[in-house]
């Protein structure tokens, strides 16, 4: 569960400048993935609620909102929060809309389960004691033909200190085989990978819930 520490790290982290994993865009993989004919074939909704925890500045959550999807961002620092809630309002509009909420993913509760959650420099930004938590906060989150796309980074080789904390393709098996369905993935092109912050190996994949 997270902590007031953990909270203060990150909110000093927004303050301070300090935001190493802002690319000042969605990532290209997964606007390419958007944008293929592989979303009908795997399922990804166009309508619906998406969720992306950790949202960071938003761009994520505008990139879903233009899908069409009534998009959802949280994040534990209030200025990150605030930030976000201003790059997006300077964004073209979206036939989805969009929404950041201050809030701890672990406590976060709701009327309605989303449809399609999205991870990417989430679940490396928490300690290893809380990863099954965040997988079984994903499942409870999610409806049952929900949807769940993760950038699964940073993958070995790795070699700064943590956070981010080093991930394996095996790890999110372990943590979400035992309510999803790997249906999909594929490694990050060189060209498509992230040119700043932390080093280390990209893979996107889309999981099914499953019932």
């Amino acid at each position: 569960m997270a902590n007031k520490t953990v909270d203060n790290a990150w909110e000093e982290r927004w303050k301070e400048g300090r935001t190493g994993w802002d690319q000042s865009h969605s990532h290209l993989s997964l606007v390419s993935l958007l944008g293929s004919d592989l979303t009908d074939e795997l399922g990804i909704p166009k309508k619906g609620k998406a969720l992306v925890p950790g949202c960071g500045t938003g761009y994520d959550v505008y990139t879903f909102a233009s899908r069409g999807l009534d998009a959802v961002g949280l994040d534990l620092a209030p200025t990150g929060v605030e930030k976000a809630r201003e790059w997006l309002s300077k964004q073209p509009s979206t036939s989805g809309s969009t929404q950041v909420v201050c809030a701890d993913f672990f406590h976060y509760q709701l009327q309605e389960e989303y449809d399609l959650i999205y991870d990417y420099t989430f679940l490396c930004a928490i300690p290893p004691a809380l990863h099954h938590s965040w997988a079984s906060q994903l499942n409870k989150l999610s409806n049952s033909n929900a949807r769940l796309i993760t950038l699964m980074y940073p993958l070995p080789p790795v070699s700064n200190e943590p956070p981010p904390w080093p991930l394996t393709v095996e790890k999110y098996h372990e943590l979400l085989d035992g309510h999803w369905e790997m249906l999909w993935d594929r490694e990050v092109p060189s060209d498509e990978m992230r040119t700043s912050g932390a080093k280390g190996g990209e893979r996107l994949a889309v999981w099914r819930k499953r019932h």
